[in-house]
């Protein structure tokens, strides 16, 4: 909902501060006074076209801020939220026009360009004037309206989950020819792989293993020759080391009661004897056990040559091998369960598209009993407004056996304005009066479902009078049961049905022309229903005729009579105001 809207040095306005009401609100005022410049201050809020011809003259620059009242769980919330702003009480939006020609756009004090806004105030503001229409200049409103009025938002669901799945799987149909291809390339290489890291079968540890037993294997020779040599020393028969440290053993003994200081040379000495003992043990079996086979350093060297292609084939340490090879058994695994999924591609793909058409079909009787259904309640209206109309809305279907993410239908609203002449699409009527009209009674019959919060109808009423003007005061006084509405006008009858009225006036002081809007209250709103009914002079009879309408347009539905037929009281209010 627009909550305020703030003006200053826009067109006549010097500093201006609008609080508007959640109902139907009016601005009235002579011809000339500067009602629509509140519209083009709205239009600006919009994302419409600014130009510095807007800002007043001696100023640099002109403000227009409008503070909007976004009700959580709302439609408006809903897609606030998908463009980056979050649901909260409270949006705003400021435009600022500059001689310079560089304006500036803020929503939230967060700097956006005007295109920005244009999408984020669509969802709040619907503008109908005799100029604009936004809503209708989108190509998909009828079809969102339509959709609407038919409240099938559970069926939609369904359907774009069920295109989602056909569209996946014919994607993947489409890519099956190609996708087999390339599968079979890479299904042949992974096989390959796997089977000749299956057939390397790399041990944990194995390079390091294998490397140190081909150093072992390189220095045989030397290594026999030193441990035999070694233990040679340590076991020969006269004064080898081994017999040498046992006698220093004994000697040491033999004194060390008569010294204890040499008792502990002679445990140490006992202990390195027998340290010799097992260091002689292990060269025996060192040298015992030595077996040099010729042929397996030839082996080692083999093996390593081929663990060093295998690294260098796929890029890892060989520890990793093993790693790698069960990661290349889980693609290959994939790919081959891959194969299997394509076979069943086709049925499933059919038996999706099966629901879709069925769902399409559906929502296409949904759309049609829909579009019978405001054909009649418009054309109704459109009767009442004093239009020779008829209204039609067109459900076609998008192509011979074609269907889309909204279903089988394209729809458009037309519109026969004359007889005898063919129905038009409703976007393209030249009358700025008549369009404004069929908008208004579109959303009389649309307000219940219509999403945006705030509409706005700028001289919906031109070209009406007599019993029709008092319907389109009721009219937008009933669309205001459901969304907040604004509207500039100069019919009595709808003046009468404000719940909040605002009087634009505009003066000249100290030699300079302003426009100033205040809001009318109990007399004041009489007196400016009189004024519109008879002109500047006021008479008794045209405040009593004033009353009279203000009651009766204000009136609960039950108390106003045949709807679409006016009192005798305002009836004759019109009569003196036509004459």
């Amino acid at each position: 909902m627009l909550r305020d809207l703030r003006v200053q040095h826009f067109a006549l306005f010097d500093d201006l501060h609008i609080t508007f009401g959640p109902r139907l609100n009016v601005l009235t005022g002579e011809t000339g006074a500067g009602k629509s410049l509140v519209i083009d201050a709205v239009t600006m809020v919009r994302g419409g076209r600014a130009s510095p011809d807007l800002i007043r003259a001696g100023c640099d620059e002109a403000i227009v801020e409008a503070s909007f009242t976004v009700v959580h769980g709302s439609d408006a919330a809903a897609q606030l939220a998908t463009m980056g702003y979050p649901a909260d009480d409270d949006l705003v939006v400021q435009r600022v026009l500059s001689t310079s020609g560089k304006g500036r756009v803020y929503i939230n004090g967060r700097p956006v360009s005007a295109s920005v806004l244009a999408q984020v105030t669509s969802s709040l503001i619907d503008l109908h004037s005799q100029h604009e229409h936004h809503s209708l200049a989108r190509s998909d409103t009828p079809l969102a309206v339509l959709d609407a009025y038919a409240r099938v938002e559970e069926l939609r669901r369904t359907y774009q989950d069920t295109w989602a799945e056909w569209s996946t799987l014919d994607q993947a149909l489409a890519s099956r020819a190609t996708r087999e291809t390339t599968r079979a390339r890479e299904t042949a290489l992974l096989a390959h792989e796997v089977d000749e890291l299956s057939r390397a079968r790399v041990q944990p540890h194995e390079w390091d293993d294998l490397e140190r037993e081909r150093m072992v294997l390189r220095h045989a020779e030397r290594l026999k020759n030193v441990s035999h040599d070694a233990f040679s020393r340590l076991q020969e028969p006269d004064g080898g080391i081994l017999e040498g440290v046992a006698a220093i053993a004994a000697e040491l003994g033999g004194v060390g009661t008569l010294d204890p200081k040499l008792a502990d040379a002679a445990d140490l000495a006992g202990s390195a004897h027998v340290q010799l003992q097992e260091v002689a043990a292990v060269l025996r079996a060192y040298v015992d056990g030595f077996d040099q086979d010729e042929g397996r350093l030839d082996t080692i060297e083999s093996r390593l040559a081929e663990l060093q292609r295998l690294r260098r084939k796929y890029g890892v340490p060989v520890d990793e091998l093993p790693v790698l090879l069960e990661g290349k058994r889980t693609e290959l695994l994939a790919l081959e369960r891959e194969e299997e999924s394509d076979h069943s591609l086709i049925p499933r793909s059919q038996a999706a598209r099966r629901r879709l058409e069925a769902l399409a079909d559906e929502w296409h009787l949904r759309r049609t009993d829909a579009a019978a259904k405001i054909e009649s309640l418009v054309d109704e209206e459109l009767a009442r407004l004093g239009m020779s109309a008829r209204f039609h809305v067109e459900v076609a279907p998008l192509g011979e056996a074609e269907i889309g993410p909204g279903g089988r239908d394209r729809v458009d609203f037309l519109i026969k304005t004359n007889p005898g002449e063919p129905a038009k699409p409703l976007r393209k009527i030249a009358s700025g009066g008549e369009l404004s009209r069929v908008m208004l009674a579109l959303k009389s019959v649309l307000a219940s479902v219509d999403s945006v919060p705030t509409l706005i109808f700028d001289e919906a009423d031109a070209g009406v009078g007599g019993a029709a003007a008092e319907v389109v005061g009721r009219r937008l006084r009933a669309i205001a049961d459901f969304r907040q509405v604004l509207c500039v006008t100069h019919l009595p009858q709808v003046a009468s049905g404000a719940e909040t009225h605002f009087l634009v006036e505009k003066s000249i002081q100290r030699g300079r022309t302003s426009t100033t809007i205040r809001q009318l209250r109990d007399r004041g709103r009489v007196r400016e229903v009189a004024r519109m009914l008879a002109g500047q002079r006021i008479t008794t009879t045209a405040l009593r005729h004033a009353e009279e309408m203000i009651r009766l347009i204000s009136a609960p539905p039950d108390q106003r009579g045949v709807p679409g037929h006016q009192s005798r009281a305002v009836d004759s209010a019109a009569r003196d105001f036509n004459a």
